[in-house]
């Protein structure tokens, strides 16, 4: 585009921004061009860096600054529209890799925690069940070096979990299903058709009633959001399960085109009770709307 440009006399190309991932996509290589300028002024969250043929304006928070200091974030934010409550709203509703690029300018890697600090520990509690009561269960089957997860959760979103390792994991996650749907009312079970399709026909046959949810970014970027926002806000009791952590602790917020979703850094960094849980989660909370019928 900027070479195309020049057919147009005194023809100027300006690209506007927030802040993008990573300094070798072709933003980041441009705004590093841009800082190698001969003239580069900053004042506070501003800079102005100039040369004969290349000019960038940045609004962005110092990174010495705290997020939390919507003052600051406001500042870097020239827009007047852009409110005080609507950048605190932001800020609790969205993770902090996306606010940080969103709302201060800050530039971030591919990938990152998607929790803040302490968030997981404030919801781990002591989940009680009720025999007989409606429960929704994911689960995700992993290969030889992750894990079998799954995770039942009911309607007051308390969460039980169960992990297995090894080939014979598919064979405990049905073994344990049954058992669940024996002492529960199990409304639906999400799984994973990558390795839980045959199991799945075996459940349906017994009128268990299973639904695939393929873990393509459709399905995992909004689920990924319902889990955060179940987690941040606190509406969640979950069991205090060291594997669980783990596999909390493993996750990682990857962005993709359509926005950011679950995913873990590597095979041997299993998350997979992570996933389970994501879809038990939407499982329970992602209902059609009831449809009442007149005449």
């Amino acid at each position: 585009m900027r070479t195309a440009a020049m057919k147009r006399l005194g023809s100027r190309l300006v690209v506007i921004s927030t802040a993008g991932q990573g300094a070798k996509s072709p933003l980041g290589r441009l705004r590093s061009r841009a800082l190698g300028l001969p003239e580069v002024n900053r004042d506070g969250g501003f800079t102005d860096a100039q040369g004969n043929n290349l000019r960038m304006l940045e609004w962005a928070l110092p990174e010495d600054v705290p997020l939390d200091d919507m003052e600051a974030v406001k500042a870097v934010n020239p827009a007047s529209w852009i409110s005080l409550d609507a950048l605190r709203e932001q800020r609790e509703a969205v993770p902090e890799m996306a606010f940080r690029r969103f709302h201060p300018n800050q530039w971030t890697e591919r990938e990152a925690h998607w929790l803040p600090p302490g968030a997981w520990q404030a919801c781990v509690g002591e989940p009680r069940f009720t025999d007989g009561e409606p429960i929704w269960v994911g689960v995700d089957v992993g290969g030889d070096k992750s894990a079998s997860a799954v995770v039942w959760i009911n309607s007051t979103h308390h969460v039980g979990c169960e992990i297995y390792h090894g080939d014979a994991g598919v064979l405990d996650c049905i073994d344990l299903i049954r058992e669940l749907a024996g002492r529960y009312e199990l409304r639906e079970v999400m799984f994973d058709p990558w390795r839980f399709g045959q199991a799945a026909q075996e459940l349906e046959q017994q009128r268990i009633v299973v639904t695939a949810f393929p873990q393509t970014d459709v399905r995992m970027v909004p689920a990924s959001l319902r889990l955060y926002e179940a987690v941040v806000q606190q509406r969640l009791t979950l069991p205090d399960n060291e594997e669980l952590h783990t596999h909390m602790a493993n996750t990682i917020a990857r962005h993709k085109r359509r926005g950011w979703r679950l995913d873990k850094p590597s095979l041997e960094q299993p998350n997979d009770s992570i996933i389970a849980l994501c879809m038990a989660l939407e499982a329970l909370e992602n209902q059609p709307e009831p449809v009442e019928l007149v005449g």
